[in-house]
């Protein structure tokens, strides 16, 4: 399966902020405060006309006034500008986005924008990207996290934030912590197989809502755990869960079926996720 542009997204040596601020309130100053505070080893451009610079970074009015072209750009501003930005950095060269925030009515017209100038995109709607080896948090959670063995993905901002908080306290490590969002473009087939080839992961674990192609989740997951565990969380099974999302409960057979074809193990709640990255994070290779 295609990983085209992943290795931009996850080891990134330079970043975009676009709509850096120096609001505490605002995403722009979030996020720059987070990759700063992480140690992210490579330049991050501030791009905003309304600051010379943002938290000691010279910043940068416009995306075309960038001295050089950034791997990863992170959109912080009003969800109105997207296309408008993301076709700007498009015609820069950028090679991967994420999107933190847009509407439905966005989705097809960003797929199409990214299309056309070959980038890839993480989100809209994700809380972020984190990889601790590479000294990135790209995300909206200032929960510094160790460096681990275990990747973890999710299509939920709140039990990524939950699981966050969880493992701060018990000084857990991810080697990779990524928010899908609603998944536009990059989906959790392309990021199996990618981590599975990954050095620095030696299990994965994933909390999903929902699969926009089955049958190729099902080769990557196969393919990927011929080579690492893979856990799986699935929402709406269980009244945690449930609870948690506000999800509604549903049978869902076909989902055991399918993840028991792929050889991966279904955790059924959210107690038993906590105890998975529990397990999972101090696991040794055999």
């Amino acid at each position: 399966m295609s990983q085209r542009g992943l290795e931009a997204l996850l080891r990134p040596k330079s970043i975009a902020v676009i709509g850096a601020s120096m609001k505490p309130n605002r995403a722009g100053y979030l996020m720059m405060r987070n990759l700063l505070a992480g140690g992210f080893n490579g330049p991050v451009l501030p791009v905003t006309p309304a600051w010379k610079a943002v938290l000691g970074v010279l910043a940068w009015p416009d995306i075309a006034s960038l001295p050089f072209t950034p791997d990863l750009a992170v959109l912080c501003t009003n969800a109105s500008r997207n296309l408008a930005l993301l076709e700007e950095l498009g015609e820069k060269g950028c090679k991967t986005c994420i999107i933190l925030s847009a509407p439905a009515s966005q989705h097809e017209d960003l797929r199409a924008c990214a299309l056309r100038h070959n980038m890839r995109l993480l989100g809209p709607n994700s809380l972020g990207l984190l990889a601790p080896w590479q000294g990135l948090n790209a995300s909206f959670s200032p929960v510094p996290i160790k460096r681990g063995k275990l990747a973890f993905i999710s299509q939920s901002a709140a039990v990524s934030n939950t699981i966050l908080d969880w493992a701060q306290q018990r000084e857990m490590g991810f080697s990779y912590f990524i928010a899908l969002g609603d998944s536009l473009d990059i989906d959790v087939d392309e990021l199996l197989d990618y981590l599975a080839r990954d050095s620095k992961t030696s299990a994965i674990l994933l909390y999903l809502e929902q699969l926009s192609d089955a049958r190729r989740f099902v080769s990557a997951a196969r393919s990927a755990s011929r080579n690492k565990p893979i856990l799986v969380i699935k929402s709406g099974r269980s009244p945690a869960a449930q609870r948690l999302l506000n999800t509604t409960a549903g049978m869902d057979p076909a989902w055991d079926a399918a993840i028991q074809r792929a050889g991966l193990l279904r955790v059924q709640d959210t107690h038993e996720l906590f105890s998975a990255v529990e397990t999972l994070s101090h696991m040794r290779p055999l």
